[in-house]
């Protein structure tokens, strides 16, 4: 074991971040970093598996890395996971994202079926320099500028941890192992062009820092980065965790009061981790958390969008939906069932059963159960979203109402407005799901068989 070898080992042992003879799946890409990190560990005795993803960004350079890592592993008789991501791409904006998404995605898979529950990559001190200064320039609060964890779950809910053995070691340093063990490996060109943020940082900003600062100016950063994680871990966490569980309110929502009763500062934190919980893909800063309390400016009912997630004001709270629920322009958001059965619904199962006559208890499995004559529920029925102009009578109400009316007197929150459905006889609304029946619709003295409906959620 040399003295690079003993350094890893050391960083490894003092962050309890593998056991002896513990299987971890490594990201690798074919760079001298996950290259080096690779061999390191499987110095140390640690069963490798690794994952390659080809994203063919860059045509024939991605296979060529591709081929590079399947004969290494070949050599080493290293298992393989390998994926190759056609696209479609979005924008180049965020493409990196998009990359880093399927990366991670992948990496989960592959150590799930080792099975481990650590996947280990090759970022290293000057990546955690870059990384602060990057967090620094978009304005981070002291997550941020923390920079990269030595070890954190792959996502919210799973058991699978990213670690990072390198955080130790500088590049020129792992430049030197590689070269002193003879190892080869494949240089990606795209990792310094400016187009990308942090390519323009390691191309033209950092260069010019340790010409004016020294070559220690990115340790010292890296060094800041590692203070500052010591305390967003051991103070500002616990801090941050009690005040986001007191503004959290059931069903994905921040509690007005309880937020507005929290320092500015921590009220902002709870902001950012609510929507770093409920709007995954959305980068979540200062900014958006400034617009999230500017809600409270405005009436219930308004909504603002963070990617794929919307923020409802709500009397009391802030509720965060995903866009797209319950929207009644989808080509498929209309289903049929033409007779006895199950039909599946947006949420859940809708279940139909004839039967001979009434029971004698008609509220029984209310609200996700009703009974109607059948005489005015006949099939097919249409399972719809509703729809602005929708009129019906409301069980107890002899003249129609507009279903928005009915929705805002049964105090339906707006961000669920969206999503309720409504099912159909022959053009005519007989129950809106789950709320009320149709007074048309209704069991009546002399109603000869009845129509059962009830509603089952998806698990």
């Amino acid at each position: 074991m040399d003295s690079f070898e003993r350094r890893i080992d050391t960083f490894l042992r003092s962050h309890g971040l593998l056991e002896v003879g513990e299987p971890v799946a490594v990201g690798l890409s074919g760079g001298v970093d996950s290259i080096v990190l690779a061999s390191v560990l499987l110095a140390l005795g640690v069963p490798v598996r690794a994952v390659h993803i080809n994203y063919r960004l860059r045509g024939e350079a991605s296979d060529a890395d591709e081929a590079f890592v399947r004969a290494w592993c070949a050599a080493r008789e290293i298992d393989l996971v390998a994926r190759t991501f056609e696209g479609p791409w979005p924008s180049e904006a965020s493409v990196q994202q998009a990359a880093r998404d399927v990366r991670y995605a992948v990496f989960e898979e592959a150590a799930r079926a080792v099975p481990c529950d650590k996947v280990a990559v090759g970022h290293h001190r000057d990546d955690q320099a870059e990384t602060v200064l990057l967090n620094l320039f978009r304005g981070a609060g002291p997550e941020g500028l923390a920079g990269m964890p030595v070890r954190r779950k792959i996502a919210p809910e799973s058991s699978v941890e990213v670690v990072r053995p390198l955080l130790c070691a500088r590049r020129r340093d792992i430049v030197t192992y590689a070269r002193v063990r003879g190892l080869a490996w494949r240089e990606d060109a795209s990792n310094t062009l400016s187009r990308y943020r942090r390519g323009a940082l390691r191309k033209h900003i950092m260069p010019l820092v340790e010409q004016h600062f020294g070559e220690a100016a990115a340790e010292n950063i890296a060094r800041s980065g590692e203070l500052v994680r010591d305390y967003v871990d051991e103070v500002l966490q616990d801090a941050l965790s009690e005040a986001f569980e007191a503004a959290l309110a059931r069903e994905r929502a921040v509690d007005e009061a309880a937020a507005r009763a929290l320092p500015p500062v921590l009220r902002r934190r709870v902001f950012i981790e609510a929507l770093r919980r409920w709007a995954p893909g959305f980068e979540a800063d200062a900014r958006a958390a400034e617009r999230l309390e500017g809600l409270w400016a405005m009436q219930p009912g308004r909504r603002l969008a963070f990617g794929d997630t919307v923020a409802w004001r709500e009397r009391g709270r802030i509720v965060f939906a995903p866009a797209e629920s319950g929207d009644s322009d989808a080509p498929d958001s209309s289903r049929c069932l033409a007779g006895e059965g199950v039909l599946e619904i947006s949420g859940g199962y809708l279940h139909a059963e004839r039967l001979k006559a009434p029971p004698d208890d008609l509220s029984a499995g209310a609200p996700d159960e009703v009974y109607l004559d059948a005489r005015a529920a006949r099939f097919p029925l249409r399972v719809r979203p509703w729809a602005a102009g929708d009129r019906f009578a409301p069980l107890g109400m002899s003249q129609r109402k507009k279903v928005s009316d009915f929705l805002t007197d049964e105090r339906v929150p707006p961000h669920r407005k969206r999503s309720v459905q409504v099912v159909e006889s022959a053009g005519r609304i007989v129950w809106v799901l789950p709320l009320r029946i149709s007074e048309e619709a209704r069991i009546r003295e002399d109603s000869p068989e009845a129509l059962r409906l009830w509603f089952t959620k998806k698990e």
